[in-house]
């Protein structure tokens, strides 16, 4: 699976766009000449230039030029309660005067891993990272070293961060020899086929519980826990990667699916909007890093567990309740709902997919397959509209969004669905 390349928009959308942004596009024009593309991260980027903002504040952002915008990206989904979240805030005030790091651990450390491992089912232990993909790479050290095995097994399409091994399966890497192996995901029999050539070779299977590469995909019923039995029957480990799914329950999608890894991987919303990462296990696997054995596993950073994030994380976290999750959930199955029928009556072939407060959006042509010039139309419309969601359709929840934000997005989207149907219907394609 590619990155998919989208050639610069025309249309009434993109001429609108660049009415409304020339600050973004001037400052666009500008961080190009001092960074790559005009960008620090490949996530976000969009023809013919991104939006710029200058300010966000629960689940709105703001923009150099003044326009407002129902956000539905936070940041990769890593702001759970929206923008400038006031507790976070009040904590994050009271906690710069004593410090942002230091060596050794921390009230607020000791703090945050013990209700970590009090929210995370299998969870025992924990260490702090930096970062989703540190702590995917050191998941994955762990279990080659755990079981003596080199291979990890994952889904084609699955993102595990920036980490080569695991980038196997996307942007046309295959198969990793001595290193990755690929499934298909949502397909029991193709993991058992995996197993069956390599199986004393497999340390773990790496398993994001829903796709959000390109098209949003729920797992089927029963996937999940029979990857776990699977994985038991060979004496591979299972590492979930809940960095992005952890808002589909109250201890994670491990919970909502009924299943038990064996290492837990937190990012993204996990540091309140701070940077940090998380790798929860029992006592035995986390124990590998254990600096009072001889032989333990070394792993380093500076800012692990640092006390900003460990203090961001906790009251982001604690606010997180089943109550406000299900309210997100309500909310994003009302927009999914919508957005299915309102395509269907402007006649535009849109698959709308999701799971819990999480959806994705892909315009398809008459075969099914991602129509990415007509999709990139409808990104502009929606964002001149004031809705801005990510450039492949993925769209997300806060628990600061609420009924007057979502009418607002609700009424903008079947404006910029039937604005998008009528451009499609002038092209003739």
């Amino acid at each position: 699976m590619k990155a998919p390349y989208v050639e610069e928009p025309t249309g009434p959308a993109a001429e609108a766009y660049a009415e409304r942004t020339p600050r973004s596009a001037a400052l666009s024009e500008e961080a190009r000449r001092v960074m790559p593309g005009g960008s620090t991260r490949a996530y976000g980027f969009f023809k013919p230039y991104p939006v710029v903002f200058e300010r966000g504040s629960g689940p709105y952002l703001w923009d150099l030029d003044g326009n407002r915008y129902v956000d539905f990206t936070y940041n990769g989904l890593s702001l759970i309660h929206g923008h400038a979240y006031p507790p976070v805030q009040e904590a994050l005030f009271e906690a710069i005067p004593r410090g942002t790091a230091w060596v050794g651990p921390s009230r607020s450390q000791v703090d945050y891993a013990t209700m970590l491992c009090d929210r995370i089912p299998s969870a025992e232990h924990v260490r702090f990272t930096n970062t989703g993909t540190e702590a995917t790479m050191l998941a994955t050290k762990l279990a080659r070293r755990a079981t003596g095995r080199p291979l990890i097994l994952k889904s084609i399409g699955a993102y595990h961060g920036s980490y080569d091994d695991l980038e196997a399966g996307l942007y046309g890497i295959g198969n990793l020899p001595g290193r990755t192996v690929l499934a298909r995901f949502g397909d029991i029999e193709s993991y058992e086929q995996a197993f069956a050539e390599f199986g004393d070779e497999i340390a773990a299977i790496i398993i994001e519980p829903v796709l959000l590469t390109f098209r949003v995909a729920a797992p089927p019923e029963g996937f999940l826990p029979a990857l776990v039995e699977l994985a038991r029957r060979h004496g591979a480990l299972v590492i979930l990667d809940d960095c992005l799914m952890f808002r589909l329950a109250y201890g994670g999608s491990a919970e909502k699916y009924g299943f038990a890894p064996d290492l837990t991987c937190l990012g993204k919303f996990i540091g309140g909007g701070v940077p940090m990462g998380v790798v929860a296990g029992s006592r035995e696997l986390l124990g590998l890093l254990d600096s009072r054995r001889e032989g333990s596993v070394y792993h380093g950073g500076s800012f692990n567990g640092n006390p900003l994030a460990c203090t961001a994380g906790l009251v982001a976290l604690t606010d997180l309740t089943a109550e406000r999750i299900a309210q997100m959930d309500d909310r994003a199955e009302r927009l999914r709902t919508t957005l299915r029928d309102a395509s269907r009556t402007v006649g535009l072939q849109l698959e709308v997919t999701g799971e819990g407060s999480v959806l994705g959006s892909c315009v398809v042509d008459e075969a099914g397959e991602p129509d990415r010039e007509t999709g990139a139309y409808l990104h502009l419309a929606a964002i001149d509209r004031g809705v801005f969601f990510g450039p492949d359709g993925e769209m997300a929840l806060c628990t600061t969004l609420d009924d007057e934000a979502l009418d607002w997005t609700i009424d903008a989207m079947t404006g910029a669905l039937e604005e998008t149907a009528e451009w499609l219907k002038s092209t003739a394609r």
